[in-house]
C-alpha cells in the first residue's frame, strides 16, 4: 500500500468542497482510463480486470478505422466516437454534427461553423438531455440547451479543434456522467491532450461559398516537467444561404504537470471561441422555388448580426493515490457574452402585396400600460419606424466544484463525488429606430433582466463484479438541487418591476446489469429515473403580468413549478468477435410533469404549473465491422432506430379562459393537443451507413445519413401542425493521402479532399407552418448544405 500524498492543488480543492459539500461531480475518470480514451486505439487495451491483452490484426484494424465503437462492458446503451471520425471531418461539420452517424440523433445545421445548430437525441430537444466536456457540463444552466440555447444562434462552446473522441450515453443512468437535464442521455466530449515529444502541425484549405480555414497546433514536449498543446483554428464562410456570412476563430490549450512519479497530475483545459456573422432566416418554400436553393432574405429587407465570445476553463488534480483509492477533482468557470442587432425593414413588412411575415418585423403598435419614456412616433414618426432596430444581449458567468473519487475494492468498484456551481445571467432587449441606439433601462428596454441560479448534484455508484466477473450489477444515486431567482426591471413588457424565486430537489435512483453468459456476448437491461429543473422562462413570465378583470394591474405571482419526470427502461444485447461489433436495444421513456401555463377566469392571473406526459420510445441497431483484403482494410458500419414520441395525455385549451399550455418551448393561446399526437420535430426513423478504406498512404471514408418525416410545429401555437418535413439522405465523403517526406523538421504532408453532400440532394430539416397576410397556410424552412467542395493540407512537423 502507498503512503497517502496529495497535491497542494488538491488540498485545497478539497477545502473549497468541504464549505459546499453537498455537490460533487458529473463525470470523472481516473487518470488510466482517462489516458486510454485519448490516446485513441492502440495495439493493445486493458480489460476490467487491469489484464493486458494483445490485440488481433483485425482488431488493430478496427480501431485504426472504426468511426465508432462499442463498449461490450457497460451496464447502459452506450458508444464511442474515436478520433478518426474528427480527423477526416469535413470544414462545415461540427461537434454536433459529429454525433450524427451514432443511432438516435439527428442535427439541423442551416449555417457554417454550427450556427444556429440545433439536436435531437431519442427524440428529445437540445436541453432535454445533459452534454459535458471533461465531464463539466456546458448545457445552458437557466435555457437548458448547448447551442442555440436562448436564441444565442452562434454562441459555439465546442469545435472539433478541442475535443479527442466522445462518448455517448443513451437513457438516464449511470450517474457517475450524467449531468443536468439528462432526460435522454448524456454526451461527454473528451478533450486533446499534449503529447509527450515536441511536434506541431500546419492545416489550411478552402472551398465552397468561399470558405477558408487554418489551424495551428503545437506541443510542446516535457519543459520543466509541464507538457503543454496550443491550438487556433479559424475558418471564414459566406454560407450557402445568400447574406449567411459567418467566422469562427477557436484558441485551446491544455496543459499537464505529474508527480509523485506519475501517480498523480495536476492539468488544465482552456477554450475560447469568437464569432460574428448573420443568421440564417426561415424562408416560404415559394420564394426558395422561385428565387431558387439559397435564396435568404436582402440585407435591406431584415437581417440580424450576431456576435459571441465564451469558453470554458478547467483546473483540476487527479490521482491514484493507492490500489484502493483514486480522485480526480476540478474547479471550472465559463462565461457566454452574445450580442445582436436585428433590422425589420418596415416597408417590406406583412401586407396585401408582401403576403409573408417577415423575420425581425418591426411592432405597430404601442405598449399599454407603460412606464417608459422612449416615444417612437415623437423621434421616427410611427411605431414601426421606431421599432425597426432590436438589440439583444445575453451574458452568463458560471463558477463550479467537481470533486470525484473510485474506490477499487476485491469484488466491486465504488464512484461517489458531484457538482457545484452558481451562475450569473444579465439578459436584455432593447427597441429603437437606429442603430447604434442608446441602451438605458427604463427608457427603451424591452425587458432587462438578472438572474441567479445554484445547481448541486451528489452520486453514488456501484459496479458489483459477481460469478468471475461474467455478471456486473451496477446501483446508483444521485440528487439534484436547484436554486433559481429572476429580477426584471421595468421595460415594454413588464410595468412594474419584480422579483421570483424558487427551490427544487430531486433523488434520481438507478439500475444496470450486464451479463456475460458466454466471451463475445453481452446482456444487459438498466431502470432508472430523473427531472428536468424548469427553465427560466417558468420565472420571468410570472413578475409583472396583467391581472385582465378589468383595470388591468400588473402583478408579482409566487412561482412554484415542479420539475419533468423521466421513468426510463431498456434491455439490450451486444455481440463482438474478430472486429465485429454489434449492439441491439428497445427503450421506454416516460416522461411527466409538461410545464404548463393557466389563467385564473375570476382573478385573469396568469400562473404556472404541471401537467400532461408525453412517452419516447424506441429500437436501436448498431453494426460495424473490419476486415482486411488484398485491396486494402476496410470498415463497415451501419446504424437504424427507430424513436417515437407523443402525448399520452389530451391538454383541452380554452381561449374563454385564457388557459394556455407551453409545449416544447411555444406557447399556444387557443389549440387541443390529443393523447396519440405525435410531438413535432421527430424523424421516426433514422439511419446511417458507412464504409471506410486504407491501403498504404491512403484512406477514404464514405458515409450516409436518413432521416425519415417529421411533423412540424404551428408558429404561433407552438404544437404539431399536419405539415411534414420530407424524409432525405444525404452522403459525404472523404478521401486523403500522406505524403511521408522525413527530411529535417518536415514530417508529413497529407492532402485530403472533402465533398459534402455527393448526390447534391435539396433537403430542409427545419421549418414551421405559418399563414399568409391572407390566411393562407404555407411552410417556412431553412436549407440544408447543397453540393459542396473542400480542399485541404496539413503539414507535420
Amino acid at each position: 500500500m502507498k503512503k497517502l500524498q496529495f497535491s497542494p492543488l488538491f488540498v485545497a480543492l478539497a477545502s473549497a468542497g468541504l464549505v459546499t459539500i453537498f455537490s460533487p461531480c458529473a463525470h470523472a475518470q481516473a487518470a488510466a482510463s482517462q489516458a486510454s480514451a485519448q490516446n485513441g486505439y492502440a495495439a493493445q487495451k486493458t480489460d476490467k480486470k487491469g489484464r493486458v491483452e494483445t490485440l488481433s490484426k483485425v482488431e488493430i484494424i478496427a480501431r485504426e478505422l472504426t468511426l465508432t465503437r462499442i463498449p461490450m462492458h457497460s451496464a447502459y446503451s452506450e458508444s464511442v466516437i474515436g478520433p478518426s471520425a474528427i480527423r477526416f471531418a469535413s470544414p462545415m461539420l461540427d461537434v454536433q454534427g459529429l454525433l450524427e452517424r451514432t443511432p438516435s440523433i439527428n442535427v439541423r445545421t442551416p449555417a457554417a461553423n454550427g450556427v444556429r445548430t440545433n439536436i435531437t437525441f431519442r427524440a428529445f430537444s437540445s436541453g432535454q438531455f445533459s452534454e459535458t466536456f471533461d465531464g463539466v457540463p456546458i448545457n445552458d444552466p437557466f435555457n437548458g440547451g448547448t447551442t442555440n440555447s436562448a436564441s444565442t444562434r452562434n454562441n459555439i462552446p465546442l469545435t472539433l479543434n478541442d475535443i479527442n473522441s466522445v462518448n455517448i450515453y443513451r437513457g438516464i443512468n449511470n450517474p457517475a456522467v450524467t449531468s443536468y437535464n439528462s432526460l435522454g442521455g448524456t454526451i461527454a466530449f473528451e478533450p486533446r491532450t499534449p503529447g509527450n515529444t515536441a511536434n506541431a502541425s500546419v492545416d489550411f484549405g478552402g472551398g465552397s461559398f468561399d470558405t477558408w480555414f487554418y489551424a495551428l497546433t503545437a506541443n510542446t514536449g516535457d519543459i520543466g516537467g509541464v507538457r503543454s498543446m496550443i491550438s487556433i483554428n479559424h475558418n471564414s464562410s459566406s454560407g450557402w444561404q445568400a447574406n449567411s456570412g459567418n467566422r469562427n476563430t477557436n484558441l485551446y490549450y491544455a496543459g499537464v504537470l505529474p508527480y509523485d512519479g506519475g501517480d498523480g497530475e495536476v492539468y488544465a483545459y482552456a477554450i475560447y471561441n469568437a464569432n460574428k456573422g448573420f443568421t440564417p432566416h426561415t424562408v416560404p418554400l415559394s420564394l426558395i422555388q422561385q428565387y431558387g436553393y439559397n435564396y435568404g432574405w436582402p440585407l435591406d429587407w431584415t437581417n440580424s448580426y450576431n456576435k459571441d465570445h465564451g469558453g470554458t476553463y478547467i483546473l483540476g488534480d487527479r490521482m491514484r493515490v493507492n490500489d484502493l483509492l483514486s480522485f480526480n477533482a476540478r474547479v471550472y468557470a465559463r462565461n457566454v457574452d452574445y450580442n445582436r442587432v436585428s433590422y425589420g425593414n418596415p416597408a417590406f413588412s406583412q401586407s396585401a402585396t408582401q403576403p409573408y411575415l417577415l423575420p425581425n418585423q418591426p411592432n405597430t403598435f404601442a405598449f399599454s400600460p407603460v412606464p417608459t419614456t422612449y416615444d417612437p412616433i415623437a423621434l421616427f414618426g410611427s411605431y414601426a419606424a421606431g421599432n425597426a432596430y432590436h438589440t439583444y444581449m445575453y451574458s452568463t458567468q458560471q463558477y463550479g466544484f467537481m470533486p470525484h473519487f473510485t474506490l477499487d475494492l476485491p469484488g466491486n468498484q465504488i464512484k461517489f463525488g458531484g457538482d457545484y456551481s452558481h451562475t450569473k445571467l444579465h439578459s436584455s432587449e432593447y427597441w429603437y429606430g437606429a442603430n447604434p441606439m442608446p441602451l438605458v433601462t427604463g427608457y427603451n428596454n424591452a425587458w432587462d433582466e438578472h438572474d441567479q441560479r445554484s445547481l448541486g448534484s451528489a452520486f453514488v455508484q456501484d459496479t458489483i463484479r459477481l460469478f468471475g466477473g461474467q455478471l456486473h450489477v451496477t446501483p446508483g444515486l444521485k440528487y439534484l438541487y436547484s436554486r433559481t431567482s429572476d429580477f426584471d426591471n421595468i421595460g415594454f413588457f413588464y410595468p412594474i418591476s419584480g422579483t421570483v424565486s424558487d427551490s427544487e430537489h430531486y433523488t434520481s435512483p438507478t439500475i444496470g446489469l450486464n451479463w456475460r453468459p458466454v466471451r463475445h456476448v453481452s446482456l444487459y437491461a438498466a431502470w432508472g429515473k430523473t427531472a428536468k429543473f424548469p427553465g427560466i422562462a417558468a420565472y420571468y413570465q410570472s413578475v409583472a403580468p396583467l391581472n385582465s378583470s378589468g383595470n388591468n394591474v400588473s402583478v408579482v405571482v409566487p412561482v412554484h413549478v415542479a420539475p419533468e419526470y423521466v421513468r426510463d427502461l431498456e434491455a439490450g444485447a451486444r455481440y463482438e468477435a474478430h472486429g465485429f461489433e454489434g449492439a441491439l436495444n428497445v427503450y421506454r421513456e416516460d416522461f411527466s410533469n409538461t410545464f404548463i401555463e393557466t389563467t385564473n377566469p375570476s382573478t385573469g392571473i396568469l400562473t404556472t404549473s404541471n401537467g400532461g406526459s408525453s412517452r419516447y420510445e424506441g429500437i436501436e441497431l448498431d453494426l460495424q465491422d473490419s476486415f482486411d483484403t488484398a485491396f486494402g482494410a476496410f470498415s463497415v458500419f451501419g446504424n437504424i432506430s427507430q424513436n417515437k414520441a407523443f402525448f399520452t395525455s389530451s391538454f383541452t385549451v380554452s381561449s374563454a379562459t385564457g388557459t394556455s399550455v407551453l409545449i416544447g418551448g411555444g406557447t399556444n393561446p387557443s389549440a387541443q393537443v390529443f393523447a396519440g399526437q405525435p410531438l413535432a420535430e421527430v424523424p421516426n426513423h433514422l439511419a446511417n451507413l458507412g464504409v471506410g478504406w486504407k491501403w498504404k498512404t491512403w484512406r477514404a471514408n464514405l458515409s450516409e445519413h436518413y432521416a425519415g418525416s417529421q411533423y412540424v410545429n404551428e408558429y404561433n401555437a407552438g404544437i404539431p401542425s399536419a405539415e411534414t418535413i420530407p424524409s432525405y439522405a444525404v452522403m459525404n465523403l472523404t478521401l486523403r493521402d500522406t505524403l511521408h517526406i522525413g527530411q529535417g523538421m518536415l514530417k508529413n504532408v497529407q492532402l485530403a479532399l472533402h465533398v459534402d453532400n455527393v448526390l447534391d440532394r435539396h433537403y430542409y430539416t427545419f421549418g414551421y407552418g405559418d399563414t399568409t397576410n391572407g390566411g393562407n397556410p404555407f411552410v417556412r424552412a431553412i436549407y440544408e448544405e447543397p453540393r459542396a467542395y473542400f480542399g485541404s493540407a496539413t503539414i507535420d512537423f
